[in-house]
């Protein structure tokens, strides 16, 4: 079941009074913050931060919050690979941003995402992780911290995706195997885009950085990791594309490459 906002908002949120349902945005400067309550009493609190955004109303951000079916194949083969992923029973919902292509939303450097719900309870060394995916694609990690108390999480992107929490079992050293290829494989693929030079020296920590992984030297990958975020930093918008639009002409790869990197420092902290 899917509730999304759009040109027809106040329809929508008749329609949700009606059926017991809550939902509102607020939007305060660079941050919009979402309140949703599903049936079965599942609710959260869903808040996007940016640095710089152009454009960012209600409409514009394309929100839609879905009630995941646990048995929904088309979900579950969208999940990492194996049996140690899976969506908690307690907290079935899917939140999607998808600005449309007209909107004219665009935004410079990092989106933060902050999730919080009272229907999961943070424990240490919980498995509770924030994904995303882009529309119909795999699901992966993004976390950057959890917090005590009912469950937090916070991430960072340079795009926009559909957000799950998933309970992931698999071993960090697997996960922060997982992040450092996807990181690496992204940098590749940006290579034209970004300045040879620039490339260069982000290629090279990246190789650090896995060399440190895979001697299990996980201090000194690291304090790699955090170089490589301020490289790209320092070179964002210059040497390296850092602006997201909704028609997509362009990628935000500044970004991306930082969230990666974040999300990459939180596995390798957590391995024994």
């Amino acid at each position: 079941m899917r509730y999304k906002f759009g040109l027809f908002v106040s329809l929508t949120l008749l329609l949700l009074q009606v059926n017991a349902q809550s939902i509102s945005t607020n939007i305060n400067g660079n941050s919009a913050e979402l309140l949703v309550s599903l049936p079965g009493g599942i609710a959260a609190d869903f808040t996007i931060t940016f640095e710089n955004v152009v454009g960012l109303t209600e409409e514009n951000l394309g929100l839609a919050v879905d009630l995941i079916d646990l048995n929904d194949i088309n979900v579950l083969n969208r999940l990492p690979s194996g049996i140690l992923t899976s969506i908690p029973v307690a907290f079935p919902m899917m939140i999607t941003v998808e600005p449309a292509y007209d909107s004219g939303l665009s935004f410079e450097g990092l989106v933060t995402i902050d999730i919080h719900t009272h229907n999961l309870a943070y424990t240490e060394n919980t498995p509770l992780r924030l994904f995303k995916a882009p529309l119909g694609g795999t699901f992966r990690d993004i976390t950057d911290t959890t917090s005590s108390g009912s469950y937090r999480a916070r991430s960072t992107t340079g795009t926009f995706s559909q957000f799950i929490i998933v309970a992931d079992n698999r071993a960090a050293s697997q996960i922060s195997t997982e992040k450092l290829n996807q990181l690496q494989s992204e940098l590749a693929g940006w290579q034209n885009v970004i300045e040879p030079a620039v490339f260069l020296q982000l290629n090279n920590k990246s190789m650090d950085i896995a060399a440190d992984i895979n001697q299990a030297n996980y201090a000194a990958a690291d304090i790699k990791i955090t170089e490589f975020s301020y490289l790209v930093s320092q070179y964002a918008g210059t040497g390296i594309p850092n602006v997201w639009r909704a028609s997509k002409d362009i990628d935000n790869v500044a970004g991306e490459l930082i969230a990666h990197a974040k999300t990459l420092k939180f596995s390798v902290r957590l391995i024994d």
